[in-house]
């Protein structure tokens, strides 16, 4: 008997060194030299213990969780979203998935999610939840595999299939940027510092210019191209509308095909060019071809200042006071009109004077007498070789009074008259 106990202990004590020192297999007779624990089987798996955890920090459901320690949460404790967990670090860690669902799940389903599900915790503008790493990794995003969004640890920002942004660049669209400079839009693209291009195709070409439009284009330092095909060619220069156009320093090319070439020059108007140094043109088609210019319009322009509707019979129609000249004074009205007055003079003597009576017709009246007055006869005055007009003056605002002298050597008749007039107002 004794002899059987003995040889029963010394099989017991082998069994022992073979699973101390062993790998151990199921459904394989030799089980992977690294695995303690080598589980084979065609159609059937492994099966952990099913738990119904009630949040991610849970060390009651089961007491003292050991660092490694898996299991399957079931989903019907408080905890409900089922999957592997495994403890580490004073918290149930879900093991990820490829279904894309969940990002963070250490929060008990309070934090990031793809699906939008989780209440987070209401703490607004200084919430504590992030998404991204806790080292010096960009951010980034893809699209069946591709980059579609990257936010740099070198402060850039890069949103859209080839968007490209350099340092504390932003690149939104397929576009790219230098160091400070943003990019929105298809093809758009910042090559130099500081700079800014918005729009399909627009080039911000230089440093700090702004190019906002479909294919708008800076090629000079701060400058600014604005609208469908402008182009900013000088240091400093403004294009400002379709086609508008600035081609040397400190120009300004405002509206629908506006250019200017010349520096310093100014171009405002659809079709506006001011072709002369330091020139201005203003208006639909002006045009300056030499230095220090200034015009306004066109040749067919009127020209109205103090008045929505200059006379079309003028090329500027000023309603107001004016002044001409360094040393002129101002001036309130010009007025002038044609005449042909009722005159009734008989056998006038030789140097006798008599008075002729104008009226000024409605529309002509001047706002005050304080005017010069000027009575000249037409051609066909019929007293042009016989009387002679003087002292003009007038005694209403609606009538002026000319005296008219016999200067032939006999006595002469008058009966019709033909006068110009000019009133000037000050």
């Amino acid at each position: 008997m004794q002899r059987k106990y003995k040889l029963l202990l010394n099989l017991l004590f082998l069994m022992f060194t073979l699973f101390a020192y062993a790998q151990v297999g199921i459904g394989l007779p030799s089980p992977d030299r690294s695995a303690m624990l080598h589980v084979n089987s065609k159609d059937k798996g492994v099966l952990l213990p099913s738990i119904a955890l009630n949040s991610t920090t849970d060390n009651v459901t089961v007491p003292s969780p050991a660092d490694g320690l898996i299991v399957w949460n079931n989903g019907s404790g408080s905890l409900q979203d089922a999957g592997f967990y495994y403890w580490f670090e004073s918290k149930w860690n879900k093991l990820s998935s490829n279904t894309g669902k969940n990002i963070n799940t250490n929060d008990n389903g309070a934090g990031w999610n793809t699906m939008g599900t989780n209440s987070g915790n209401y703490s607004g503008s200084n919430t504590t939840l992030s998404l991204g790493t806790n080292t010096m990794d960009d951010l980034i995003f893809k699209v069946n595999s591709a980059t579609a969004g990257r936010l740099g640890v070198d402060n850039s920002v890069s949103f859209g299939l080839g968007a490209n942004a350099g340092q504390n660049g932003i690149a939104i669209g397929s576009s790219s940027s230098a160091f400070q400079g943003i990019s929105i839009g298809s093809a758009a693209a910042v090559s130099a510092n500081e700079a800014l291009a918005i729009g399909n195709k627009s080039t911000a070409g230089a440093f700090k210019s702004t190019a906002i439009g479909y294919n708008a284009q800076t090629s000079k330092n701060e400058s600014t191209a604005i609208g469908n095909n402008a182009s900013a060619g000088g240091f400093q220069s403004i294009a400002l509308g379709y086609n508008a156009k600035t081609n040397t320093n400190s120009e300004t090319a405002l509206g629908y095909n506006a250019v200017t070439n010349k520096e310093n020059s100014t171009a405002v108007g659809s079709g506006a060019n001011a072709l002369g140094q330091y020139s201005t043109a203003i208006g639909y088609g002006a045009t300056t071809s030499q230095a220090n210019a200034i015009v306004l319009g066109n040749n067919i322009a009127n020209v109205g200042i103090g008045t929505e509707a200059p006379n079309t019979s003028a090329k500027l129609d000023v309603n107001g006071q004016y002044k001409l000249g360094e040393k002129g004074s101002i001036q309130k009205n010009q007025i002038t009109f044609e005449v042909w007055p009722s005159v009734s003079i008989n056998n006038l003597p030789p140097g006798k004077s008599a008075t002729l009576d104008i009226a000024v017709p409605a529309g002509f009246q001047p706002g005050s007498t304080r005017a010069v007055v000027v009575v000249s006869p037409a051609g066909d005055f019929a007293g042009n070789s016989t009387f002679s007009i003087s002292n003009p003056r007038m005694t209403s605002t609606s009538g002026i009074t000319v005296n008219l002298t016999n200067i032939s050597g006999s006595a002469n008749s008058l009966y019709s008259g033909h006068f110009y007039v000019m009133i000037n107002e000050f």
